[in-house]
């Protein structure tokens, strides 16, 4: 099935070890971009949904114009996302809205590459190496069952450790705050 959520789990694990390195946001467009693809051919009812894009090669030029339109367009969806929250909201749901080129080219790179390796395995009509390589070695390495259970996990992992992290953070600025004698944020 194209464009499955299951794919976003390793950015949340990705997102997890590296905060400030990795954009999420870009992530997740550069997944939406390669699967507009598979749209495409399946509203086609087309058998062959990954082609040019679900390739190592196309991927890199989907990263290049991820970074390149996705940088904006998601800095913009974060702004009004945080434009929407309720002050109490905002203590738990606030993102930083500015995206680092550096963290957009990471991002955009996992993605990118992230999504070719997971449906390398998941479908048998791409050519991951093409038009170098006519053969996909990883198909079926694991069950689809295995591979929906470790990106389920790494996405459950990578958010607990985001919310650890952010609870971490939120814990020291209080502690900082208190010990300076500057009023805490409310």
């Amino acid at each position: 099935m194209p464009v499955t959520p299951f794919h976003l789990g390793p950015g949340f694990a990705l997102k997890s070890v590296a905060p400030r390195y990795v954009s999420f946001t870009i992530f997740a467009f550069t997944q939406i971009l390669i699967d507009l693809e598979a749209l495409y051919f399946f509203a086609q009812n087309d058998s062959h949904m990954h082609r040019y894009l679900h390739t190592y090669l196309g991927a890199t030029i989907v990263a290049g114009i991820s970074v390149a339109i996705g940088r904006p367009v998601c800095q913009w969806l974060l702004k009004k996302w945080n434009n929407h929250l309720s002050p109490k909201q905002k203590k738990w749901l606030y993102v930083e809205s500015a995206i680092s080129i550096k963290s957009a080219v990471i991002g955009a790179a996992l993605g990118a590459y992230s999504h070719i390796l997971l449906d390398s395995i998941m479908h048998s009509d791409i050519k991951p190496f093409a038009p170098y390589i006519g053969k996909n070695g990883l198909y079926n390495i694991i069950t689809l069952d295995q591979l929906d259970l470790l990106c389920g996990l790494s996405g459950i992992v990578g958010l607990l450790i985001l919310t650890a992290l952010g609870l971490i953070r939120k814990k020291h600025k209080t502690a900082f705050y208190q010990k300076e004698g500057t009023p805490r944020e409310t």
